[in-house]
């Protein structure tokens, strides 16, 4: 090894850190640089007389600058440029048994004036010295490092100084003996620095051995802990901390009771087993653990355990991928080992997620008497790797700690307590930097984070729990609309943030480059003439070889991305009668008074937060137009659903529009939602509803076609049209008229259904069963009878009025969609009547076996993925598809797994975004209290671009019909691999 490399190793800087280290990056404007003074060549400015000295084999560091004694002899550094300083570590030695001076840190923004600075000074002992400091003013780009000059005592020579660099680890426990099971914290300096630390004496900057710190470590044993902090810069450069060392020792312990702890390093303990084997890949993503079981394949997999002691209680750690639902383990008890009860386990999350996987613990209590035998069992329907259980803890677990909260004088006192008996309870506060020990109820003010965990002699601490309190109001959402307790980058915290963004917004926007070669539709330029495709003057579906595909009134290629609920309707929340959870609602009567609808009583954040970032108040038509712009910029071609369709007219992006159906109350019905067609004049009505809104736009070149409805609840038909009364709906009314055509008498009805109605007439107003396979097949019977009827009309009529534009389906919810019972019927019916079958199809993956046979069975008519989206809960909202995406970039690479994976099938024929916007926070206003509220737009509510999300949007919707036509490989991220 090469000496000076070894003396680098030693004291602080790695240049062969791994670059795939977890964290944060550094940001771009503080490049990360490392003299270890072999030569002058990193620094600015030296005074003369500064010595460079070569010290071949010293252990310390073989090359350092020594001062000569001449009064103010110094050394500058100063950042390259574009780059500034935040941070510095500063490395000297001294002779051993005397005393020194320190030298004088000074620093500047231009050179010339400099401020002097004390910094954290670390003496570790082996004659070594470390002068750090963080957090330097913003612009700062010099360092000035000044001997103080001849003295009783001399300075120590200085071996390395690293810019922006990581601080040393401190630990939120002093060395020494601690109570058993005291967690002890690992502190890095600033975000984005990644922790590392051994505990077998090895240096954690190299050792093989050691272990990425991600929660904290319980003192059990003897514990010597070696820790250190790494960070990287954008350019790749690393650099690692000087190692800290703190050593602990528990206090005397009790024994621990009969009992078992399972590490899981292979099946020793486990008395059975089924589909399982040990994992040992990625021991980060899993809190170090090298090993854990897993499923080896699809189905449930389970594991035995027999003691010769009864099993009074255990706790089993797992983690579960949150790109996929959780699906709890199951547990059963047993005396025997034949005969299982199922009993229950408390889950809750335990500690801290890493990367994509988040730690579970599933604690059960007070097992049935005797009990020596415990299954557990594992399941997951959507792979065959999540969960992964880590640690299994039979008789030896330490109970989570409860909370009991109760109001006292505008505060509140928050009471913590165990089921086990004579167990210590530690909590940290708001993200303090250590667990304090409980002994009384605390008294809260204000909104606080609680983090707990118990721990009882001779057993294993508890799962660390987290509670929230809000002590003083029930704030939940900020002046900006933001949820209140949500913490994220990019968060908005004052006014000048959103006048400022006014600007960003032109870069931003102003840098984007979408695709040349699309015509006056997004539609590809060109490709009508070189693929034969014909000029309709509407858009039209046509064949393009193999596949069904849409083309624009030009005639050229149009594959359909449009994003729903162009409009910021779904931004405005419900604020009366719960304006305690608001920090802040503007007055009525003031500037913001059209950020309301409805009166007083709903408000719009994203409308306030456009006024304050532009001084001008948006209109309706203002967000519309400039979604627009900022669409194509993202490269959609399209505006979708629930969107505000008078604008579309105004001929600038192509667009959809909703048949008024949904607005005939006369055709609705109680607890199911689909068209009533059997209503009394319900053609007559339709077709006059249809005179009305569709003639003025049959010539609208810019219109793609009309959806007829949105998630008819066919799902529903079996069980609640029976349960109808003819009084109020005609289709039940049609139902038992076809029943008497078809039975002519009511004893053979009866004799088939096996009920004791004394009439037809008496059925009118009566539940029917559906308990008989003749029930089932007469309702099998009315349900094809009531589609096509319905379909049929509607088809009929709206090509009477609209002979130009596209049939777009009803969008489908997926609950029918994944049944087939009733996607069968639903695609061969509205393949007779509609050019499109839409979906709105939510999901983790391409059902391509489901889609194709929606497309077969229909007879070849395309599918149109009508609306679909992911989200995160990262800014406090609920995420679309849960655990589908942990950040921005996941929502991403959904996104582009979505779409080029349906682009590629040549039966769809688009994908439809949702949304636009985010939802309010607290829901959308006219579902009241418990509105839909996720995060499911392009921007935010402070009208912030999601850009990560974005970009991958932007990588596909720019590329895709070179994906759709085989000229680009799909692109996939496999979200398994992390």
């Amino acid at each position: 090894m090469n000496k000076k490399l070894a003396g680098l190793l030693a004291f602080g800087v790695l240049a062969l850190i791994p670059a795939p280290v977890l964290g944060d990056a550094v940001p771009p404007s503080y490049e990360i640089e490392v003299d270890a003074l072999e030569n002058w060549n990193q620094v600015f400015q030296h005074s003369g007389t500064l010595k460079l000295q070569n010290l071949p084999g010293d252990v310390l560091d073989p090359s350092r600058v020594k001062p000569s004694g001449v009064p103010g002899e110094n050394l500058v550094y100063r950042t390259p440029d574009k780059n500034y300083l935040r941070s510095f570590s500063i490395y000297g030695y001294y002779a051993a048994g005397r005393n020194y001076d320190h030298p004088m840190i000074a620093i500047s923004g231009d050179g010339k004036t400099y401020k002097t600075i004390t910094p954290d000074i670390h003496e570790s002992g082996g004659n070594t010295v470390v002068y750090e400091s963080r957090g330097l003013p913003a612009g700062t780009k010099y360092l000035k490092i000044t001997y103080p000059g001849l003295g009783i005592n001399q300075a120590p020579s200085i071996g390395k100084v690293v810019l922006n660099g990581p601080s040393m680890v401190d630990a939120s426990v002093p060395s020494g003996t601690v109570p058993y099971g005291r967690m002890v914290m690992l502190i890095r300096g600033e975000e984005g620095e990644t922790v590392y630390y051994t505990t077998d004496g090895t240096d954690p900057r190299v050792s093989l051995t050691r272990k990425h710190y991600s929660n904290p470590i319980p003192v059990l044993g003897k514990l010597l802990l070696k820790t250190t902090a790494v960070n990287h810069s954008s350019s790749g450069k690393s650099a690692a901390s000087m190692v800290s060392t703190y050593q602990y020792a528990p206090a005397a312990t009790d024994a621990a009771p009969a009992g078992m702890v399972d590490p899981l390093d292979d099946f020793k303990l486990v008395d059975s087993r089924s589909n399982l084997y040990i994992a040992k890949d990625d021991p980060g993503y899993f809190d170090n653990d090298g090993s854990r079981i897993s499923r080896s394949a699809m189905g449930p997999g389970y594991v035995v355990y027999h003691t010769d002691y009864d099993i009074h209680t255990f706790t089993v750690y797992s983690s579960f991928f949150t790109g996929v639902p959780v699906e709890n383990h199951r547990f059963f008890a047993s005396t025997d080992g034949k005969r299982y009860t199922e009993i229950s386990a408390e889950a809750s999350t335990a500690g801290y997620a890493e990367s994509n996987w988040q730690p579970y613990a599933f604690e059960g209590s007070s097992l049935p008497a005797k009990t020596r035998y415990l299954k557990i069992m594992l399941v997951g329907s959507a792979n065959s790797w999540s969960p992964q259980v880590s640690k299994v803890v039979l008789n030896r677990n330490t109970a989570s700690v409860k909370l009991v909260s109760s109001e006292k004088d505008a505060k509140v006192k928050a009471t913590l307590s165990t089921d086990t008996q004579g167990a210590r309870i530690y909590y940290r506060l708001n993200k303090g930097a250590d667990f304090l020990p409980y002994s009384t109820p605390l008294e809260l003010s204000g909104y606080n984070v609680l983090e707990t965990y118990s721990v009882k002699d001779g057993l294993l601490p508890s799962p660390i729990g987290k509670f929230t309190v809000n002590a003083s109001s029930d704030i939940l959402v900020d002046k900006y609309g933001q949820m209140k307790n949500a913490n994220f980058a990019g968060k908005v915290k004052s006014d000048a943030e959103l006048a400022a963004d006014a600007q960003e917004d032109a870069d931003y926007y102003g840098s984007l480059t979408p695709p040349t070669d699309r015509d006056g539709y997004g539609g590809l330029a060109g490709s009508a003439e070189k693929n034969g495709l014909k000029q309709t003057g509407y858009f039209a579906v046509q064949q393009l070889g193999d596949r069904k595909v849409l083309t624009t009134p030009e005639g050229n290629l149009y594959f359909s991305l449009a994003v729903n609920g162009v409009t910021a309707n779904e931004t405005y929340t419900m604020v009366k009668g719960r304006e305690q959870k608001f920090e802040f609602i503007p007055p009525y009567e003031g500037d913001y008074k059209r950020a309301f609808v409805g009166g007083k009583d709903n408000f719009s954040f994203y409308m306030a937060n456009v006024f304050r970032k532009t001084g001008v108040f948006p209109t309706e038509h203002a967000v519309y137009s400039q979604a627009i712009a900022r669409l194509q910029d993202w490269g959609f071609n399209g505006i979708g659903n629930y969107s505000t369709e008078k604008y579309g007219e105004e001929g600038k992006f192509p667009y959809v529009r909703m048949l008024p159906l949904s607005s005939m109350s006369f055709a609705k019905l109680d607890g199911i939602s689909i068209f009533d067609i059997f209503a009394p004049n319900a053609e007559a009505k339709i077709d006059g509803a249809f005179d009305k809104a569709l003639t003025p736009h049959k010539d609208d070149k810019m219109l793609i076609g009309y959806f007829i409805d949105n998630e008819y609840d066919f799902h529903k038909f079996y069980s609640n049209v029976p349960k109808l009364k003819a009084s109020s709906a005609a289709i039940k009314g049609k139902l038992v008229e076809r029943l008497r055509d078809e039975y002519r008498t009511i004893e053979a009805f009866n004799a088939a259904w096996k009920t004791k109605f004394r009439s037809f007439d008496e059925m009118n107003e009566a539940e029917l069963p559906i308990i008989t396979s003749a029930s089932w097949r007469d309702m099998d019977d009315f349900f094809a009878y009531y589609l096509d009827t319905f379909f049929e009309t509607v088809s009929r009529l709206y090509r009477k009025y609209d002979p130009n534009h596209l049939l777009l389906g009803d969008r489908w919810i997926t609950t029918a969609f994944h049944n087939e019972k009733f996607r069968d019927p639903l695609a061969k019916t509205e393949g007779k009547y509609v050019d499109v079958i839409s979906i709105n199809y939510y999901s983790y993956k391409i059902e391509a076996d489901l889609l194709q046979d929606v497309y077969e069975t229909s007879g070849g008519t395309p599918i149109l993925l009508s609306e679909f989206g992911y989200g995160t809960g990262e800014q406090g909202l609920n995420p679309l598809l849960p655990n589908s995406a942990s950040n921005q970039f996941q929502r991403g690479m959904r996104y582009r797994n979505y779409v080029e994976g349906v682009a590629t099938l040549p039966y769809i024929v688009g994908a439809h975004l949702f949304n636009y916007v985010d939802q309010a926070g607290l829901g959308r206003y006219w579902q009241g209290e418990w509105g839909e509220h996720y995060n499911s737009g392009l921007v935010n509510v402070a009208d912030r671009p999601y850009k990560d999300y974005l970009q991958g949007i932007m990588d596909t919707n720019y590329d895709i019909y070179k994906v759709m036509l085989g000229e680009r490989a799909k692109f996939y991220y496999d979200f398994s691999k992390g």
